[in-house]
């Protein structure tokens, strides 16, 4: 296994937009949301800035891992712990850098981030907040963001994703119990279903509060609680359930 430990941002973005190639994400952002004084950038429904990777696909996300190390040993998965690739962790700032400058240039309209699990699941969980967090607050950044919720994490955790991200999902990973247990024997089906119920719980009860029709799949995530006090009490952030 090779670690990257002293790669450049370069080399991590290489390695860590290869290895996220697999998580599943829209090209369209499914959110219209106008510039805002004080805020960079906006977001559009229709997806209108586009960029090319390495191999020809065309994106209009920034979608990489925020590691590819895992604790994990997933069969069908190329990060998987026993697996001989190169490996390399970003950190808040440098994700928070990268979007940034690719947004400026008007390469993306966005951030898809997901992850590999460094240490614990409510470790990678705590660090992705913080990263949003930091994003939002901190750069000031108005554009699309779809995040993915890490199986195993709190529910404080997924809960405060939901206060940046405009959409989270879970990866399902295996359709049966069985099948998970054979690949996936580190994993098991309630910490991928915990999340999942989480946030469509909170999309339902978010509709009736605001008197949403059950069509609308945008909804707003109800929250107690913010991130270093950057969100007053009572707030909502947007948040899509993957379709």
């Amino acid at each position: 296994m090779i670690f990257a430990e002293h790669a450049s941002l370069e080399e991590k973005l290489r390695i860590l937009s290869d290895a996220a190639k697999y998580d599943v994400a829209c090209t369209s952002s499914g959110v219209s949301r106008q510039g805002k004084d004080g805020y960079i950038g906006n977001s559009s429904a229709a997806g209108i800035c586009h960029s090319f990777s390495a191999d020809g696909r065309c994106i209009s996300l920034l979608k990489i891992l925020f590691t590819n190390e895992c604790i994990y040993n997933c069969k069908y998965c190329i990060n998987r712990v026993t697996n001989d690739v190169p490996r390399a962790t970003f950190t808040p700032e440098e994700v928070c850098q990268l979007t940034m400058e690719f947004y400026r240039r008007n390469y993306i309209e966005g951030l898809f981030l997901s992850s590999g699990i460094i240490q614990s699941a409510d470790h990678t969980m705590e660090l992705i907040c913080q990263t949003l967090h930091d994003l939002r607050t901190v750069h000031r950044f108005h554009g699309y963001i779809h995040c993915k919720a890490i199986p195993g994490a709190s529910p404080e955790l997924v809960e405060m994703a939901g206060w940046y991200a405009d959409r989270m999902s879970v990866n399902m990973e295996l359709p049966t119990a069985d099948g998970l247990r054979q690949l996936a024997p580190n994993k098991d089906r309630r910490q991928i279903l915990t999340p999942m119920r989480q946030i469509q719980s909170g999309m339902e009860e978010s509709r009736e509060a605001l008197g949403m029709k059950g069509g609308n799949r945008s909804a707003y995530w109800h929250t107690s609680a913010g991130w270093g006090g950057a969100c007053p009490m009572g707030s909502v952030r947007g948040v899509r359930h993957r379709g």
